[in-house]
Order: C-alpha cells, then sequence, then structure tokens
C-alpha cells in the first residue's frame, strides 16, 4: 500500500456551540479515490473547506504528502497541489468551453506580465502549450463536441463537467470534488464516474463527497462516513455497505422509529 498523501488528524471546527466538524482524523492513499460521505448535516463540506483553506480550524491539522497545509491560505493550498469544485458550480458563463479551459491552465503557468504584455517567447510557448492542454481537457471531461459553446447555454451536468475540468487545468495532485454527480440522471453519472476513475488513472489522487450511495460504492476505492460532524467509520465500499453504524445513520433505528 502506497503512503498517504493526505492527512487529516483530530481536525475541529467550531461555530459557537455547533461542532460542524469534531476531531476527525482519516488518511486518504495516493493514487485512489476516496468518498467522504455522511447525512445532510455531516460535516463533509465542512471539512473540505478546512483541507483546502477556506475555513481555519479550531484544532488540529491537515498535511499534504507530509507538508502541512494548516495555516496556509486557498491560493497557498491550491499552489502546493490541491484543486477542488464546490457544489454550486464556478465557471465563467460569458466564455466558450475551450476559453474556459484556456483561461485556466493559463493561470496556472503563472506567466509574467512583461513576458505576457511584450509577447516574448516565453509566452509564445505558453500559449502553445495550453491550446494542447486545452484539447487534452476537452477530452478529459468528454466536451470535446462542445469547445464552441457558451458555457452558460450547458446544460447543468456539462457545467459541473466543466468546473472539474477548470480545477483539472491546473494540474493539481489532490483533487476535491464536491457533489461531482448532482442533478446528473443515471447515464450522465455513469459517464461522470468513468471520468473520475480515469482522472485517478492518470496519477491524480481523489476525494469525493456524493449523495448518490450507488455511484460511491461503484467508484470509490475507500470510504470515510461522517455523522454530526464526528467520523463513524472508515473503510472500503464492502466495509461500510455493512456497518450497521452508518446504516443506522442513514435510515435510523427502531428506537428512532
Amino acid at each position: 500500500m502506497s503512503a498517504p498523501l493526505l492527512t487529516v488528524e483530530n481536525l475541529s471546527r467550531h461555530f459557537g456551540g455547533v461542532r460542524a466538524v469534531n476531531d476527525v482524523s482519516f488518511a486518504v492513499e495516493a493514487g485512489a479515490i476516496t468518498g467522504l460521505i455522511g447525512p445532510n448535516g455531516a460535516g463533509k463540506t465542512t471539512t473540505f473547506n478546512l483541507i483546502s483553506g477556506l475555513l481555519p480550524p479550531t484544532s488540529g491539522t491537515v498535511r499534504l504528502d507530509g507538508g502541512m497545509l494548516t495555516g496556509l491560505r486557498p491560493d497557498r493550498v491550491a499552489a502546493q497541489g490541491v484543486a477542488r469544485t464546490f457544489q454550486g458550480i464556478r465557471i465563467f458563463p460569458a466564455l466558450t468551453v475551450a476559453q474556459n479551459l484556456r483561461t485556466a491552465v493559463l493561470a496556472g503557468m503563472r506567466l509574467g506580465f512583461w513576458e505576457d504584455l511584450l509577447n516574448l517567447p516565453a509566452a509564445q510557448r505558453a500559449e502553445a502549450a495550453a491550446t494542447r492542454a486545452v484539447t487534452v481537457l476537452l477530452c478529459d471531461i468528454g466536451l470535446e463536441d462542445r469547445a464552441d459553446d457558451i458555457a452558460n447555454s450547458l446544460s447543468y451536468a456539462h457545467q459541473s463537467l466543466l468546473g472539474i475540468g477548470l480545477a483539472l487545468a491546473v494540474r493539481p495532485r489532490l483533487l476535491l470534488l464536491d457533489e461531482p454527480f448532482a442533478g446528473m440522471n443515471p447515464s450522465e453519472t455513469q459517464q461522470a464516474a468513468r471520468m473520475v476513475t480515469r482522472i485517478r488513472d492518470s496519477g491524480i489522487t481523489v476525494v469525493l463527497v456524493e449523495h448518490d450511495m450507488p455511484a460511491v460504492m461503484g467508484v470509490c476505492d475507500h470510504i470515510v462516513v461522517l455523522d454530526q460532524g464526528s467520523k463513524i467509520a472508515d473503510g472500503t465500499p464492502a466495509e461500510i455497505r455493512s456497518d450497521r453504524r452508518v446504516i443506522e445513520a442513514y435510515l435510523g433505528t427502531d428506537d428512532d422509529a
């Protein structure tokens, strides 16, 4: 088994008396797809926000490949190789699909102001590299036939795929996907699940938050389950499927009934 790429240790985030995330620890193996699941209000997106630097933790640490992420601004976390998507899709609605991806690719290259302004050889090389990268990304997300479409004209499912493409454009080591299958029909979900598997197979480690349990069980190598801010289970899909604590969290118990 490979060494963990992401290590979350005793992570907590309190909002007044509400413990949105409470002493959560788990590890994400390099080259795997890890699911972070749980009922509504379990603390999944808050955990993503803590990992990506959008929120500071009340306590605990997050490490990427041994290096500390805790305390870094979101842009510095991203610079370490962490990219993410959001429940609310974040794209450039007035640009075409290809222009969206090109903008993200060039932003990831961090081209100097004067190189760009004067169209120096470095800028020309970057433009050529961006063109090649956009072609690959369009194929990766299955939107090569929609390259010239305005992003705002796409279906919700295709906008979600484009959002994943924007995250991939910066060539991350760790990709955090927040409900990537939301709003998709079964056929679209299968397509997106195959895409996530291809992303994993390309060498990018994936952590996803998702409510579609069949999709989670089918695509994930490992699953972490949260309930009311705390971790209640951690294991393979087969182990999670038969875990009584997980069943109770999702379906309730006789006493609850």
